[in-house]
This record gives C-alpha cells, sequence and structure tokens, in this order.
C-alpha cells in the first residue's frame, strides 16, 4: 500500500488554505460593501464605474458559490475571474481621476487587487506578484502621466502602499503550508503514540491469555512432578514436558516486531526440538500476512507435538499464500496421536515408514 503521508498534508494544507480564501473573499466584500459602497449613492460615478461595481460583486457572489460548493477555486473560474478581473482594471483606468493620492474616486485599484488574491492566494506567490504588478501598471500608468514628477511621486507611493500590503497578505500563503505541514507532524507523531499504546495493550492481553492457557497445563504437569504422581520416565511425561517447554519458549519469544509471526514462533518449537537431538530443516515461502492469534496458535499445536519428541532429522515447510496458509513437517512417528486442532484449522496426517506428514492450514475466506 502507498503512504498515505503525502495525501494526507495536502488534504491539511488545503482546508486551510481554502479557510483562508474565505477570509479573504469576506474582506473583498466588506471593502466593496462597506468602504466602496459610496459608488452606487453617489452621482458623480460614471456608468463605467458601475459597471465595473457590478461585474465585481457577480464575480465575488461567484467565489462564494465556488467555495460552498467546491471548497476552493476550480482552474475554470480561476481563469474566468482573472479575464474580469482584467477588464475591469482595463477599464477602471479610463476614468480613474487624476489625482495624487488615493481618494475615494481610486476605489477599484484596491478592490480589484483583494479579488486578485481571492483567486489565486492557493498558487504560488509569483503569480500574485504578477498579478499585482499587471494590475497596478494598467491602473496607475495613466494617472501618473498626466501628473507633476512630485504628484506622480506621491500617486506611486500610495499605489505601492496598496500593492504591497495585498502582497504581504499573499506571502502569508506561505505561512500556512508551513502551519499544515506542523499540523501534520504534530497529527503524524500522536497517531504513533496511539498505535504504539495499542499495540502494547494488545500486547499485553495476549500474554495474558497465553499464561492462562499455560497454567492449565503447566502447573497440573508441574504440580504432577513434583508431589511424584507423574514419572519422567515414562514417555507419555516426557513428551507433556517437550510440548509444554515448546509453548513456553513460544510465549518468551513472542516478537510482536517480527515481520514473520508464524516463522518466528516456529523458531521457538523448532529450538526445543534441536535441544532433545532433532535436526530441523526449516522453509519458509510466500509473502508473510496477518494472522489471528488463535489461527498461528492451532497452525502451531499439531507441528509442535510432532516436532519436539523427533529424535532424527526433521524438514518443516510455511507456505504463505494470499487466501491462507499451510504448514506442514515430516519427522519420525510420535508415539502418541497428534491433538486435531481447532478455530477453523484443517488437519492431515499420513504414516509411512515410521514417518508422519503432517500438514496444517487455514484459509481467509
Amino acid at each position: 500500500m502507498a503512504d498515505p503521508a503525502p495525501g494526507r498534508l495536502a488534504y491539511i494544507e488545503r482546508r486551510l488554505l481554502a479557510a483562508t480564501t474565505v477570509v479573504l473573499l469576506t474582506v473583498a466584500l466588506v471593502v466593496q460593501a462597506g468602504l466602496n459602497g459610496h459608488v452606487l449613492f453617489t452621482a458623480a460615478s460614471s456608468r463605467t464605474e458601475l459597471v465595473v461595481y457590478g461585474v465585481l460583486a457577480v464575480l465575488g457572489g461567484g467565489c462564494a458559490i465556488a467555495l460552498y460548493v467546491r471548497g476552493r477555486i476550480p482552474g475554470p473560474v480561476r481563469v474566468a475571474g482573472l479575464a474580469v478581473l482584467a477588464c475591469c482594471s482595463v477599464a477602471g483606468s479610463g476614468v480613474l481621476p487624476s489625482q495624487p493620492a488615493l481618494p475615494p474616486g481610486h476605489w477599484s485599484i484596491g478592490l480589484i487587487g483583494w479579488y486578485g488574491l481571492v483567486l489565486l492566494y492557493d498558487l504560488a506567490i509569483g503569480w500574485v506578484v504578477a498579478f499585482l504588478l499587471t494590475h497596478v501598471a494598467v491602473t496607475g500608468w495613466p494617472v501618473l502621466a498626466d501628473l507633476s514628477p512630485t504628484a506622480a511621486y506621491d500617486m506611486a507611493v500610495g499605489l505601492v502602499s496598496v500593492g504591497g500590503f495585498q502582497l504581504g497578505v499573499a506571502l502569508s500563503a506561505r505561512l500556512v503550508r508551513s502551519t499544515a505541514a506542523g499540523a501534520f507532524r504534530t497529527s503524524r507523531a500522536e497517531e504513533r503514540l496511539r498505535i504504539r499504546e495499542e499495540e502494547a495493550a494488545a500486547a499485553a492481553r495476549s500474554h495474558e491469555r497465553r499464561y492462562a492457557d499455560l497454567r492449565s497445563t503447566t502447573i497440573p504437569l508441574l504440580a504432577g512432578l513434583a508431589d511424584g504422581a507423574l514419572d519422567p520416565r515414562v514417555e507419555t511425561v516426557r513428551r507433556r514436558c517437550a510440548v509444554e517447554a515448546a509453548r513456553m519458549r513460544r510465549l518468551l519469544n513472542d516478537g510482536h516486531g517480527a515481520t514473520d509471526r508464524l516463522a518466528h514462533e516456529l523458531g521457538a518449537i523448532i529450538d526445543v526440538a534441536e535441544r532433545h537431538g532433532a535436526s530441523v530443516h526449516l522453509t519458509v515461502r510466500g509473502t508473510p500476512g496477518e494472522l489471528p492469534e488463535h489461527v498461528r496458535r492451532e497452525l502451531l499445536a499439531p507441528i509442535s507435538e510432532a516436532l519436539v519428541t523427533a529424535r532424527s532429522q526433521a524438514r518443516v515447510t510455511v507456505l504463505h499464500a494470499p487466501d491462507g496458509v499451510r504448514v506442514s513437517a515430516r519427522c519420525a512417528a510420535p508415539e502418541l496421536p497428534i491433538t486435531p486442532p481447532a478455530g477453523g484449522v484443517a488437519l492431515v496426517e499420513s504414516v509411512t515408514d515410521g514417518q508422519v506428514w503432517l500438514e496444517t492450514s487455514w484459509r481467509s475466506q
């Protein structure tokens, strides 16, 4: 499976940028209705100003609908909005008063810049810079050309102040992205901690269950040996001791970090068998999958009973398949019968010439 981390980081970044875009759109609408609403009620407003004002209001409504429905500004809306802003910038430049400051008559300069931020905020900063420079040049150049050098300087300072402030707001996108990355790292750290805690709790529960199983089999065996009720010279008792030793070894060697826990537990059984004089060859094939604990226990229980009493060569094979797993063993036939597994695990047993062939299998479906 692919690592979902890059996708999650992009998701957090998109949400933060979308939220900031909503704030910028709110600012643009407030500036248009609150600070520049006088355009609608001033007799001096020209037809061009009224048209530009109305078109910008429609653009703001369209952006609001896009953000509500899609959570972002789609590409077609962005392109169409930029074309509308370019037309408004050109049209507005023809009716700007030739004055050195930025009186109410210059209202379109700042408002168009705010709408440009709404459309371009989630893109690279270069797009915002190019838009603001083009907008200021288109709207300011005709006015600057009609002013004296001193008045033109004052007008340029005003234009740079408006455009510079909006550029500073655009630069905050970098802060938003760094905030998204920081929130993502914190989320990942909390998730890893939660997973480790859950794994530790699951391991503790697993050990408690397996210790409980040992108490029902190992303690009676030890008690019988201690009080003399069981004779260690009897083959049945020795076999029980070997089986319980293999179970305890599996529990003590329980490796939750192992890639193949089935083969890891089987290695503990083989270690006990080799301590009793057997020579075991293990082969593992296929890609290991996640197996329930009771399935691993039932898969290995018959194999363990056969191996721990073997005193000669033995061969064990583990085959992992996409739909299940098989464990087979060939060794000297034990004197006592093998206990059949439970929990949906099948057992096939065949004895020929003093050799037993066992296969336990489990299917996931």
